[in-house]
């Protein structure tokens, strides 16, 4: 299994432990009728969604999708490392940023420079998907025609 799907599903699973050590304390302060603002909520969900689901997704995507021997022959298929590792980074800084971010733009406690990091986290995170989208678009083909596997 290639360094970056071991980096993706790793990282995956220990956003996946932290959705739920935080789900369990909101469970805990909500039986104490402890407040919680509704931001919480949306990040404990983005913490599960992105940290979790879509950095396995890309993880499992990298390693099971079809090699494109035709566009990558000098490594038998195989993408350049640094593009996923790119799509790694932005991926979960834009998500760190997020999360950092969002609850006191959304409580109204955030300055114009909170809200500028805060389109930049989604920016990143935009730039991510759109990386991995070329590293696997290609390696999504159909069924190949006969004289292609005759040739093969």
């Amino acid at each position: 299994m290639p360094f970056e799907t071991r980096l993706f599903i790793k990282t995956g699973l220990v956003y996946l432990l932290l959705t739920f050590v935080v789900g369990a304390t909101l469970l805990a302060l909500e039986a104490w009728h402890v407040a919680i603002p509704f931001i919480v909520g949306v990040e404990h969900g983005h913490l599960g969604f992105v940290g979790w689901l879509v950095n396995v997704v890309i993880g499992v995507a990298l390693w099971m999708f079809p090699l494109d021997r035709s566009r990558f022959p000098d490594r038998q298929g195989r993408y350049p490392s640094h593009v996923p590792m790119w799509c790694f980074g932005l991926l979960n800084v834009g998500l760190v940023l997020r999360l950092g971010l969002e609850p006191p733009v959304a409580l109204g406690n955030g300055s114009p420079l909170l809200g500028a990091g805060l389109i930049l986290s989604g920016l990143l995170q935009l730039a991510a998907i759109v990386l991995f989208v070329s590293i696997v678009w290609h390696r999504t083909r159909g069924p190949r025609a006969p004289a292609e596997q005759s040739a093969a």
